[in-house]
């Protein structure tokens, strides 16, 4: 094995160890919620949908994030690139970490929760096909980053919805996901400014990525906590 094929299996290893920590993570905090919070009443059941689409979706990016790094270590790809498929399911990711904000933060105004989960959903949607038009290019990431950012900002909306309102105190949701969206902003940027690669840190190697994700991770964890501590009081 020559140092290319080494740094590569030692670059896709670190993340496939990443991903199998947030994949192995959200699947015990699914199986949690469902053993001991299972939905006592029909009114609980749209609520508990929101965490299961929630931690579900994460999962599901975790584990695409490992199967493609598998396949590039089956395949003995060389090129150093992210495949466009995580872009487009880390799309899919800011949409249902968003779901539980729209749940829990309108739980009196039903058509307002439909209404801002439907919007956002076409927006998201509308998002994916301009990927296709890209390639895996240095241009490609910057500005699908920018899009993931304007994805993100206007994931907000929901949040500055019930931030703005006079007569309620903060909820700690809406604290949490605006923490969550301004750490992974920051996380994404320093992925696209590639630091440690433009100091000469490493020659071959993507130790940005690997910060990105370790980032991520961290404020995932922190988020489903949070949401999972507003849900337990509608689940009885």
């Amino acid at each position: 094995m020559n140092t290319l094929d080494y740094q590569i299996l030692r670059n896709c290893a670190i993340d496939i160890i990443i991903g199998m920590l947030g994949l192995s993570y959200f699947v015990v905090y699914l199986l949690l919620f469902l053993i001991f919070h299972f939905p006592s009443t029909q009114d609980s059941i749209p609520y508990a949908l929101a965490v299961i689409a929630f931690g579900g979706g994460i999962a599901l990016w975790y584990l695409c994030v490992v199967i493609q790094n598998g396949f590039r270590v089956l395949h003995n790809q060389k090129k150093n690139r992210q495949p466009v498929s995580l872009w487009f399911v880390g799309l899919f990711l800011i949409w249902t970490a968003a779901l539980p904000t729209i749940a829990f933060l309108f739980p009196a105004q039903p058509s307002l929760q439909l209404g801002y989960a439907s919007a956002f959903t076409v927006i998201v949607v509308g998002s994916l096909p301009d990927g296709y038009l890209k390639d895996g290019t240095v241009s490609f990431r910057g500005r699908f980053s920018l899009q993931y950012a304007s994805v993100g900002l206007l994931a907000l909306v929901p949040t500055i919805h019930t931030l703005a309102e006079p007569l309620h105190d903060p909820s700690p949701l809406a604290t949490a996901f605006c923490r969550l969206l301004f750490i992974n902003f920051f996380g994404c940027v320093f992925y696209v400014c590639r630091p440690l690669e433009r100091i000469g840190m490493t020659r071959i190697g993507q130790p940005t990525l690997h910060g990105m994700y370790l980032i991520a991770t961290y404020s995932l964890v922190e988020y489903s906590k949070v949401v999972m501590q507003v849900a337990i009081p509608y689940m009885s």
